[in-house]
């Protein structure tokens, strides 16, 4: 059982120090019966091999935009993605898949899986609302990832199809998916693998789900488990200079982006904390709310100029400024070069910036 095999120090120290795969192996083994190697793709997203075995290789949350655009461009079917997330398994997700499917019930899988989605490898930040019985989670900002796109919601999605179910011990209640790109032409596998309404070309990306999902028990149940998975998880988090109250905040810059402008008081507000108590728990970490929000705008901007041909002041607007003068300053602020500058040399560079938080 699954909870069984968590109970040893073994199984955490072997997890320290690979950290989280972040359901990567799926994707490494759909392209093996292909004939292409975990280590080709890592070498064409120029990510280094292993100090110890050169056959190796070793990837970080940042590396996985470059090998997932490394992954499309290699594979030669074009169902790749969605028939490597129907692989996927628990432990391909490391202990964060251990602490989701060890919860007690699915809606403390999901409240927990969500807050710490980046530790699954989650390359967009993802939002949650209901409306009635439906649950709603939606991709904020999807073009950033251009052409890559495509081959990522369809790894994403059928990953987290799979994963869910596993977690839920039933198939996943998925109501309707929307994707903002064209229909594609192996739709047929789509409704094999969501078996759900399908909707392309839609303004937002979007899951519907039945939200009554949520009261059902996991099957593998396991408090002391789940406890001690979270807490690792947390740990990975910490070390990478992440609070949990530095990541939320974030993500409300994000999702207020594209029009509406995030304010302390309005972040404070969605936390439940008074101005002054919000501004004084970010000085304890070293940090200031206008520092947090100007990250968000700089990796969405960044990410816009690299992966779309989106104009400066369309990127402005996405970016939270009305005025695109005021985002020509503040770009080069961030960045110390303008923004027509920065989309040339990293164009031509082939370089990836990651948006935190995603």
């Amino acid at each position: 059982m699954t909870a069984q095999l968590l109970s040893t120090p073994r199984f955490i120290q072997h997890q320290v120090s690979r950290d989280l795969p972040m359901g990567v192996p799926a994707l490494f083994e759909e392209l093996e019966e292909q004939e292409i190697s975990a280590v080709s793709i890592c070498d064409a997203a120029g990510v280094p091999r292993s100090s110890r075995d050169a056959s190796i290789p070793t990837f970080v949350a940042d590396d996985l935009p470059a090998i997932f655009r490394a992954a499309a461009k290699l594979a030669r079917n074009p169902e790749t993605a969605l028939r490597a997330g129907q692989r996927q398994k628990i432990s391909n997700f490391g202990v964060y898949g251990f602490a989701l499917v060890t919860s007690e019930t699915f809606a403390d899988a999901f409240r927990f899986g969500l807050e710490n989605i980046d530790l699954a490898g989650a390359v967009m930040h993802i939002t949650y609302r209901r409306e009635g019985a439906v649950g709603i989670l939606q991709t904020q900002n999807p073009l950033t990832l251009g052409s890559n796109l495509q081959f990522v919601a369809e790894f994403w999605r059928s990953s987290m199809t799979a994963l869910l179910s596993e977690v839920l011990g039933q198939r996943f209640p998925s109501f309707a998916m929307y994707f903002p790109y064209r229909t594609p032409r192996h739709v047929d596998v789509y409704r094999q693998v969501f078996d759900c309404d399908l909707h392309f070309g839609c303004e937002t990306m979007e899951w519907h789900f039945n939200a009554d999902v949520l009261e059902e028990h996991c099957p593998n149940a396991d408090l002391m488990t789940t406890q001690v998975c979270q807490d690792f998880c947390e740990r990975i988090v910490s070390a990478r200079g992440q609070s949990k109250l530095q990541r939320t905040v974030r993500s409300l810059c994000m999702t207020k982006t594209s029009g509406a402008v995030a304010t302390a008081e309005s972040v404070a507000s969605a936390i439940g904390m008074s101005v002054r108590t919000f501004h004084r728990r970010l000085a304890d970490e070293g940090i200031s709310f206008k520092a947090l929000l100007d990250e968000t705008r700089f990796s969405i901007a960044s990410e816009y100029l690299h992966n779309t041909q989106l104009g400066i002041e369309e990127i402005a607007g996405r970016c939270g400024y009305g005025d695109v003068s005021n985002f020509r300053k503040a770009f080069k602020r961030w960045s110390g070069t303008s923004p027509s500058t920065y989309r040339s040399r990293h164009q031509s560079a082939g370089l990836t910036f990651i948006p935190r938080g995603g």
